[in-house]
C-alpha cells in the first residue's frame, strides 16, 4: 500500500532527492476544474495515462484525498456496470467502483471467470496515478447467487420464519448464511454485496416481500444486524443496508411507490437501520420509492439530516440503478446536484456507457460551478476511501479457496436454514405425524422437481427462472430420501388410490417489479388444476407453498389435510423433506389474510400448528 506515517511523509518532504514522477510532480489537486476527462477509449487502446507515481506516500486517508484532483474525486463517485465499460475505462476515468446487476455476469460463468475478471479489473486500478483500488458490487443477496454452482440460501423471508419461532436460532443462522456469503464472494474477488434489505413490509401484494425478514420491526433490526455481522465478521466483505426508506409501505404496495408517512410512522421502521449501523454496516442505499411525494434519493432531510447526522451513519451512501434519471430537477444535471447535496455519495450510473461518462462530466461542472460545494465532494470520496481502507482493498481482495464455493459445509449449512425455516400452517388429524407410516405416496405439483421455483427471484438471473438453473436437490428428490418409492405426477394425475398425497405449488419467480399484486396474491390456475385432480383420489392432501409471502389459499384450504409455508428455501429442497418428516420450528413471520382487502386473518402473524 502506498500509505506511510505522517513522520515519513515529513521526513521525505525534507529530502533533497525528488524521484521522476514522485509527489512533487504531481498536478496541483487545488485545482477547482482538473485535468480534462480523457478521450474516449476503444476496447484494445493503450492507457491515455502513465502508470502510478512511484513516489507517492501518505499516512491517512484525509492525506490520500489531499493529494487527489477533482476528476480523480468524481471518479471515485462513479460506479459503472461491467457491460458498460470498455478496457481502460477504470484507469482513464478513475473509476471507484463497478458492480453486476441482477444476472450480469461473465461469459464463464464460474469461479474461475468471475476472479479473473476481478483481478483484471483490479489491477487496471492499481496503474492509475494514485493506485486507489475499485470496489466490485454485487446482489449476493440469499448467497452468491449470480454465480453457478453457488450456494443457494433460503431468501429472508423464510431466515425470518426461523426467528419467529425461535429468535436466538434465527440470528445464529443468520449470523452464519451471512459469513458463508461472505466467503463465497471473496473467492470470485468480490467486496461488496448490497444486501441485506430492512424494509418492514405492510402490505404483501409488494413485489419485493420476500427480500424482507417480516412484517415485525424489531426482528427484522435483530436478523438484518445478524446478516451484517456475518458478512462483514471476516473484515474483508462489505454489506449495504438497503433500501432506505418506506419502502415497505408504499401505497397498494407498489414498488417504487409513495409512502404517506408521518414523523411517528418513520420511527416506528427505523429500529432495523438503527441496528445495523450498530452492527457496523459500511454502507447503505436509498430506497427507488418516495416518502410523502419527495424521492428518497433527494430527500436531504432523511439521507443527510436524519441518518448521517442524528443516527450517526459513517460509512457511505450508493445510489440505485439509474436512480438519478427519476428526480425531479428537469435536467441529468440538475438531478445529479440534487443527489449528491441530499447525501448520495456514489452514484450506480447504469442504463448504458453513456450514463456514467455523462455523470462524471456533469459531477465535474457543478463542482466548478459551486452548485455542488467541493466539501460535499471531499466528504462523499473520504467515506468512500475509509470504506475501502477498512476492507484491506489497497493491499488486495483476499481471497478464499475456489472450493468454497457450493461446498459441502455451506450447503448442509443451506439445508438446516431450509428446514428450520417451514412452517406448518395446518394440521389436520395430525397428518404431518401420521406421514411416515403411509407407503403408497403421490407428489404432485411442478414445484415438487422445479430448482428455480424453489429458489425463486435473484438467482442467476435477476427475475430467476424456472427449471434446473443451477445445483441443488428438489424437493422431490428430498422426499424421495424418506419415501423411495414416491410417486411423482406433474398434473396430479395418478392410477389406483394414493395413502397421501404431496402436492407442491406456488408462485412463478420473480423479482422487484415483476412480482408486484396489485390485485392480490391469489393461487396460479395450472395450481389450482393440479389440487382439483388430487381431491379426486379421496385421500389426505398436504399442500406445500413455495411463495415469496403469503398468499390468498382461503378458497382451497378447507380440502387441504395439511399446509406447510416452505417460503423460497433455495438450493437445498431436502431441508424441507426433513422438517416434513422429522418436525417443524419455523413460524410465520407475515399475517396470512383471509382475502386480500377484509382485514380477517386466517394465520397471524406468529402462527404455527
Amino acid at each position: 500500500m502506498k500509505k506511510l506515517t505522517l513522520a515519513l511523509v515529513l521526513l521525505l518532504a525534507l529530502s533533497a532527492c525528488v524521484s521522476p514522477g514522485s509527489v512533487a510532480s504531481l498536478p496541483d489537486p487545488s485545482s477547482s476544474a482538473g485535468p480534462e476527462s480523457p478521450p474516449e477509449q476503444t476496447p484494445g487502446e493503450p492507457p491515455a495515462s502513465p502508470g502510478p507515481s512511484a513516489g507517492v506516500v501518505y499516512g491517512s486517508m484525509e492525506e490520500l484525498l489531499a493529494l487527489m484532483t477533482l476528476e480523480e474525486k468524481v471518479g471515485q463517485m462513479t460506479q459503472a456496470e461491467r457491460q458498460d465499460i470498455n478496457k481502460f475505462d477504470i484507469e482513464n476515468y478513475f473509476l471507484g467502483s463497478v458492480l453486476s446487476g441482477g444476472g450480469s455476469v461473465p461469459a464463464d460463468n464460474s469461479v474461475k471467470g468471475w476472479s479473473d475478471m476481478t483481478d483484471g479489473m483490479a489491477r487496471e486500478a492499481s496503474r492509475t496515478r494514485l493506485g486507489i483500488p475499485i470496489i466490485y458490487g454485487v446482489d449476493a443477496v440469499h448467497g452468491h447467487n449470480n454465480v453457478a454452482g453457488a450456494t443457494v440460501f433460503p431468501h429472508n423471508v423464510a431466515l425470518g420464519a426461523i426467528a419467529a419461532g425461535d429468535l436466538a436460532n434465527g440470528t445464529r443462522l443468520a449470523e452464519a448464511v451471512g459469513a458463508a456469503t461472505a466467503e463465497e464472494m471473496l473467492a470470485t474477488g468480490v467486496p461488496w454485496t448490497f444486501s441485506p434489505v430492512l424494509g418492514v413490509p405492510y402490505d404483501i401484494r409488494w413485489g419485493r416481500t420476500y427480500e424482507c425478514f417480516g412484517e415485525n420491526a424489531d426482528l427484522a433490526a435483530a436478523m438484518g444486524a445478524a446478516v451484517i455481522r456475518g458478512l462483514q465478521g471476516g473484515g474483508s466483505v462489505a454489506a449495504c443496508m438497503k433500501h432506505y426508506l418506506g419502502e415497505g409501505q408504499t401505497k397498494d404496495g407498489r414498488n417504487q411507490g409513495d409512502a404517506t408517512m408521518t414523523d411517528e410512522d418513520i420511527r416506528e421502521i427505523l429500529p432495523p437501520y438503527i441496528e445495523a449501523i450498530n452492527a457496523g454496516a459500511l454502507t447503505l442505499m436509498p430506497s427507488f420509492s418516495s416518502v410523502n411525494g419527495v424521492k428518497m434519493h433527494e430527500n436531504k432531510a432523511l439521507l443527510t439530516d436524519l441518518l448521517k447526522g442524528e443516527l450517526g451513519f459513517e460509512g457511505f451512501i450508493v445510489s440505485d440503478w439509474a436512480a438519478l434519471t427519476q428526480l425531479s430537477g428537469g435536467s441529468y444535471k440538475n438531478q445529479i446536484a440534487n443527489a449528491i447535496n441530499a447525501g448520495v455519495d456514489m452514484v450506480m450510473a447504469t442504463n448504458g456507457r453513456w450514463n456514467w461518462v455523462e455523470y462524471i462530466k456533469l459531477l465535474k461542472e457543478l463542482a466548478g460551478e459551486g452548485t455542488v460545494p467541493m466539501e460535499r465532494i471531499d466528504d462523499a470520496v473520504l467515506r468512500i476511501l475509509r470504506v475501502k481502507e477498512k476492507l484491506g482493498l489497497f493491499e488486495g481482495v483476499i481471497k478464499t479457496p475456489a472450493e468454497t464455493v457450493g461446498s459441502e459445509k455451506h450447503r448442509a449449512l443451506a439445508r438446516e436454514a431450509a428446514t428450520a425455516s417451514a412452517t406448518l400452517l395446518k394440521n389436520k388429524n395430525d397428518v404431518i405425524g401420521r406421514l411416515s407410516g403411509f407407503e403408497k405416496i403421490l407428489v404432485a405439483g411442478e414445484g415438487a422437481s422445479d430448482l428455480g421455483m424453489q429458489c425463486g427471484g435473484w438467482t442467476i438471473t435477476w427475475q430467476g427462472s424456472h427449471g434446473a438453473i443451477t445445483q441443488g436437490t428438489t424437493l422431490l428428490e428430498g422426499i424421495r430420501q424418506y419415501k423411495p418409492d414416491a410417486v411423482f405426477s406433474p398434473d396430479g394425475t395418478a392410477d389406483g388410490p394414493c395413502d397421501c398425497a404431496i402436492v407442491v405449488i406456488g408462485e412463478d419467480p420473480y423479482a422487484e417489479g415483476d412480482g408486484d399484486r396489485p390485485y392480490g396474491v391469489e393461487l396460479r390456475g395450472q395450481d389450482v388444476a393440479v389440487l382439483n385432480e388430487v381431491y379426486k383420489l379421496d385421500c389426505p392432501v398436504i399442500v406445500i407453498l413455495l411463495s415469496g409471502r403469503p398468499m390468498l389459499v382461503a378458497p382451497e384450504i378447507g380440502r387441504w389435510d395439511a399446509l406447510v409455508a416452505a417460503w423460497l428455501p433455495g438450493s437445498e429442497g431436502d431441508g424441507v423433506a426433513d422438517a416434513l418428516f422429522s418436525g417443524f420450528t419455523g413460524k410465520t413471520p407475515f399475517t396470512w389474510p383471509v382475502a386480500m382487502y377484509s382485514g380477517e386473518a386466517l394465520f397471524p402473524c406468529g402462527w404455527s400448528s
